[in-house]
This record gives C-alpha cells, structure tokens and sequence, in this order.
C-alpha cells in the first residue's frame, strides 16, 4: 500500500463484491480496487501488487485490468513487476541461503506455473 501511495495511486478496499469478482486496476485514473472479499484472501497481497504493477507499467488500455496469473503479454509483465515489488519484503532479513522459493509462492498463494518467473527474479535480485 505504501508503495502505491507514494506514487500517488489510489487503493480502494471493498468487501462488497462477490468471492469471485476479481481485483481490478484503472490505468487513466490510476485507482486500484481490492475485493477483500475474495474467496482466496492469502493472495490479496500479489492481487495488490499485481494490479500496482499494471499502473507502474503504465498499461494504457481501454478495457479493466483484472488479476490475471499468466506468464506473457500485459498479464504476464504486471506478474513479473508483482514479483520484484514483493521479493524485497520477503528476502529482506534471509541470506541468500535461506531463501525459498515454494514458501514465498505458497505464502502469497502464487500460481505454480510462475514458479521459474519467481526463480529468474530471486537470481535477478541477488546480480
């Protein structure tokens, strides 16, 4: 949330959605809405920064960008600019022995076909 404020988008919570109505970003407003309601409330932080990832990215599109776990296209680089906002947090008092990847993704409830994004990311970070 503090990123998303520090560059100065708006974060909306909203429980009033049904279980599977999915987070969204708004690139022309720069407002991302959260369903707290969603019926996996352990990926809410990677819905987050998924959709942050859409407005930092400067995704201009006509159509909602909804949470979407896929590994290509604008989906694909929201997940992969998701992954280096979240990294930082998780890795940040582990040395690199300590890292694990499968804890990291099963924490935020990731998609598992994400996990080679993940591992380029973590080697990435650690350059």
């Amino acid at each position: 949330m503090a990123i998303a404020y520090d560059k100065g988008f708006s974060v909306i919570l909203d429980d009033k959605f049904t279980s599977h109505t999915p987070s969204a970003a708004n690139p022309f407003t720069n407002t991302i809405v959260i369903n707290e309601n969603w019926y996996k409330p352990e990926q809410l932080s990677f819905q987050l920064a998924h959709e942050l990832g859409h407005l930092i990215n400067k995704d201009k599109t006509n159509v909602c960008l909804y949470f979407s776990p896929s590994k290509s296209g604008i989906e694909g680089n929201a997940n992969r600019t998701a992954i280096r906002l979240l990294l930082p947090l998780y890795l940040e008092e582990k040395d690199k022995e300590q890292v694990n990847i499968t804890k990291f993704m099963n924490d935020l409830d990731m998609p598992h076909y994400l996990e080679d994004m993940v591992e380029k990311e973590i080697l990435n970070y650690y350059d």
